[in-house]
């Protein structure tokens, strides 16, 4: 039986009676319904599958919904949203849970302004207790974040959306190949490529408590790859309307995550806040003499456990020394922060003592590979908050989890995972398609003034500053990261298109991507390496084509990423994925060689 389409008033297992839509996502519908057995309000989650989907990935988004009610299920916490039934109707799951009544977070910050210091406390520590009770499961929430922490209508704190856990002992994938959640909240050693474990939710929840009470989050710069090189290599701006929440925040985002405060440690700076008498907060007299978290300490080997916690005494002397720079009057008035670097720039601190310089020319070369052309790492973001509390999916506001509204979308650059995202439509980020003539075909780039061929007509994406010929009937299916690219295709499926934009570009293309496909191969699925290769490309400064295969979506796809550099403001990639299969068809190497021949960056 095909997917049921306004299912408004059906009756679900004899049982719960669906009513309205409270949010929508690529994959997903969340209804408010009714369990008629019992009388209650509830919420119901449908899967829907994309057009011209095959049945393997099929299998794959069934397995991801069971696995989010599976783990949201395991977590016996009042802070966790409650799973009431999963049921099977037209041959895929719908799931059955608590229906809360309310807004999230990003919500509140948006409309009512910040956090005072003991409400984010308060909300902190319902978080922090849904984490410990899913870490004792062996679960990984992952994707902490404003969007996911709902505030129901009577107070109560939810922590929502294990779409995307990670649980122990199971062996399905949530999404192949990709760094899943907001760039923003995602912690340095994710953002590395090496496993993570519960620290990894602990750095995210610092990120919440800086955002809660500053209105934003520690690192966002605009582009995920530039968030993500932040994360890795920057040290944020200190907090300004903190308080006493500093210390808390500070020993959160520590990089290591050895030397991170764990529960145990951040638990009672959470708890004497959130218990303490309300009081205003008074306005810092002057933002530039806050002082600036203090340098991380040396980063523990890549092969150190991800769970290993340091001992109580090392916690304290951290706490300490954390106090101690809080409470410090700086003997003169500091510079203002500079203006932000090139993504990959290493700050100027000078390293902790015995500090590996070989370390540092690591972490600089994995941010560079990163950044130097724009393009993105894997991330499922469909509805996902872009840390000023805006969601870039529809959603409402009692829902039993707005953010499980999200379709598990993946889009990529540097990862190779470009994907459908949740936008489409060719009117959408400054999409507009112009006729199909050699006047639009770009012809400046190509060096040989070659004209749009028959089939294909210029569109001119005006947000990711460049125009490009695309084949007849291909419209803007997806973006990539949080806002650095856009992926163009016919209905979602293969073959596809993904530009990616930066503009702030490194130097040398060959070498980032030389850097970055390490981390790519471990996150792929049957990844093979073909060639990474510096290219003359249209007499740009710098270009390189990185070629490989890897499965995706349940096909096996060849891709080439060509990243360039134009000039000083302005760098792409242009990654085009096709089944392996035909690769090397006429069909699909017009595609190809029309992308290269027509592009053209903003002038």
């Amino acid at each position: 039986m095909g997917q049921a389409q306004g299912t408004d008033g059906r009756l679900l297992a004899g049982r719960y009676r669906l009513g309205g839509v409270l949010g929508k996502g690529g994959m997903g519908t969340v209804w408010r319904g009714v369990d008629e057995t019992l009388g209650r309000t509830v919420a119901v989650k449908e899967l829907r599958f994309p057009h011209n989907i095959d049945e393997d990935e099929k299998r794959r988004l069934i397995t991801r919904t069971l696995r989010e009610a599976k783990a949201t299920a395991r977590i016996r916490d009042t802070g966790a949203v409650t799973v009431f039934d999963v049921v099977e109707e037209d041959d895929r799951p719908w799931i059955v849970m608590e229906l809360v009544e309310g807004r999230s977070l990003s919500d509140a910050i948006r409309e009512d302004g910040p956090l005072t210091p003991k409400r984010a406390a308060e909300v902190g520590l319902t978080v922090l207790n849904v984490l410990k009770a899913a870490h004792k499961e062996g679960i990984l929430h992952r994707d902490v974040k404003p969007s996911n922490v709902l505030i129901a209508n009577d107070g109560r704190v939810v922590l929502s959306d294990f779409g995307i856990a990670q649980i122990d002992g199971d062996p399905s994938v949530t999404s192949t190949g990709m760094l899943v959640g907001a760039p923003s909240y995602i912690s340095p050693e994710r953002a590395r490529g090496q496993k993570p474990g519960p620290p990894a939710d602990l750095w995210s929840l610092g990120a919440l408590l800086y955002a809660s009470v500053e209105g934003r989050p520690p690192y966002d710069r605009g582009s995920a790859i530039a968030t993500l090189t932040a994360v890795m290599t920057e040290q944020p701006k200190a907090p300004v309307n903190a308080g006493p929440l500093t210390e808390a925040i500070h020993g959160l985002l520590v990089k290591d995550p050895a030397r991170r405060l764990d529960d145990t440690a951040v638990r009672p700076l959470l708890t004497e806040i959130a218990n303490a008498p309300e009081a205003p907060v008074a306005p810092a007299p002057d933002v530039t003499r806050a002082m600036p978290l203090p340098a991380d300490p040396q980063p523990t080997p890549t092969d150190a456990p991800a769970t290993t916690r340091e001992s109580s005494a090392d916690q304290t002397k951290i706490r300490s020394a954390l106090s101690s720079v809080r409470a410090a009057k700086p003997k003169s008035k500091p510079k203002p922060d500079p203006a932000p670097a090139a993504p990959g720039a290493v700050p100027p601190a000078a390293p902790a003592a015995g500090q590996s310089r070989k370390r540092v020319a690591v972490i600089a070369a994995i941010a560079i590979a990163l950044a130097i052309l724009g393009t993105s790492i894997g991330f499922v973001l469909a509805n996902a908050d872009d840390g000023k509390g805006k969601k870039t999916g529809s959603g409402s506001k009692a829902s039993a989890s707005q953010s499980a509204t999200k379709s598990a979308s993946p889009s990529a650059g540097a990862s190779g995972s470009s994907g459908t995202g949740s936008k489409s439509g060719s009117g959408s980020s400054g999409d507009t398609t112009g006729s199909n003539s050699s006047g639009n075909s770009g012809s400046g780039n190509s060096g040989s003034g070659s004209s749009v061929p028959s089939g294909f007509t210029v569109v001119t994406n005006s947000a990711f500053h460049f125009s490009m010929a695309m084949p007849d009937g291909w419209k803007q299916t997806g973006t990539a990261g949080a806002s650095s690219g856009v992926i163009y295709s016919a209905g979602g499926g293969f073959p596809r298109v993904q530009v990616d934009f930066t503009p702030t570009p490194g130097k040398d293309a060959a070498a980032a991507w030389r850097a970055a496909e390490p981390g790519v191969r471990s996150n792929s699925t049957a990844y093979t390496l073909i060639s990474i290769k510096k290219i003359s490309f249209n007499g740009y400064r710098t270009a390189a084509d990185w070629e490989f295969l890897r499965t995706q979506e349940g096909t096996k796809v060849h891709v080439v990423n060509r990243g360039f550099v134009t000039d000083d403001t302005h760098a792409y990639s242009i990654m085009f994925s096709a089944p392996a299969g035909d690769w090397n068809t006429a069909k699909v190497e017009k595609m190809r060689d029309t992308f290269y021949k027509t592009f053209k960056p903003a002038k």
